[in-house]
């Protein structure tokens, strides 16, 4: 048996303690729920949800023979993931993930604003990012594509169901034991919005199997998400400490208590 998890800079274990470089973390919630078995992290920062599924397919592929375990933490929807004509000299190339960042010239001044915390050294690897964007052309493109496509709420929301009922039908068709979990979940604010009014997106939501997913209580107090909510959500509204962005690792354990029972249901039911 091995435990794979798939998804974004959250489950890398970005500004956690022991990561450094390529190096994933151990003390990501996903990493701790598979203390004691052979774990695999398919997770990559700043991946995309077409990003998570397509690394996480691969993962389950090339483990298949050890009968995987999948943890998949979705991410934000505002993401989307390409594979480009040419060296991205991102460390993935050719694929990229690109986000609205990618598409704004943004300042130290402005990222500083955006972050919980100035950390100076992760600021500087930011901006080399957005620089490299714009030296390979990474830029224009997104620019273009929110433009026209990408900062359609709509399109927000077909592009991730359809990752999430491809994954899903993956696990099921493979009979792989999986658990999704959002990293914030903006699927229920939308119900009587965009997706109550597209037949499209009701009929791919409706084909969604949410017995296998896992939120995060609601909130109780003032200025709280009063739906079920994902982990950045859950951790940044109950005040955990974070990084520039990222929840550290008081909020990973304390999440990782709360998803075990479940987690270790779906790894009892797998053994029997």
């Amino acid at each position: 048996m091995i435990i794979i998890a798939g998804g974004d800079s959250f489950i890398f274990g970005n500004e956690l303690c022991d990561q450094q470089g390529s190096m994933f973390s151990s003390k990501t919630f996903s990493a701790i729920l598979a203390q004691g078995a052979e774990y695999h992290c398919a997770a990559w920062p700043g991946n995309a949800n077409n990003a998570i599924s397509r690394m996480t397919m691969a993962a389950c592929e090339r483990f298949k023979k050890q009968k995987p375990i999948v943890i998949v933490t979705w991410t934000f929807c505002q993401r989307y993931e390409f594979r480009f004509n040419y060296n991205t000299k991102q460390r993935i190339s050719p694929w990229y993930s690109v986000n609205p960042w990618t598409a704004d010239n943004l300042s130290a001044k402005t990222l500083k604003d955006i972050f919980v915390t100035d950390n100076g050294n992760i600021i500087k690897e930011q901006l080399h990012n957005l620089e490299t964007a714009q030296q390979t052309g990474t830029a224009d493109f997104a620019a273009g594509f929110y433009k026209h496509v990408g900062n359609s709420e709509y399109y927000e929301l077909y592009a991730s169901f359809k990752e999430f009922v491809f994954l899903q039908n993956y696990f099921k068709i493979n009979e792989i034991p999986y658990l999704m979990i959002p990293a914030e979940n903006n699927f229920y604010k939308h119900e009587n919005y965009t997706r109550s009014k597209d037949t499209f997106l009701e009929d791919l939501y409706n084909q969604i199997d949410w017995t296998n997913w896992f939120f995060f209580p609601e909130g109780t107090a003032a200025n709280e998400t009063t739906e079920p909510r994902g982990f950045y959500q859950w951790a940044i509204e109950n005040k955990y400490p974070v990084g520039t962005s990222h929840p550290l690792e008081e909020a990973h354990a304390a999440a990782a208590e709360l998803i075990k029972e479940k987690f270790n249901g779906l790894v009892t039911k797998s053994l029997e």
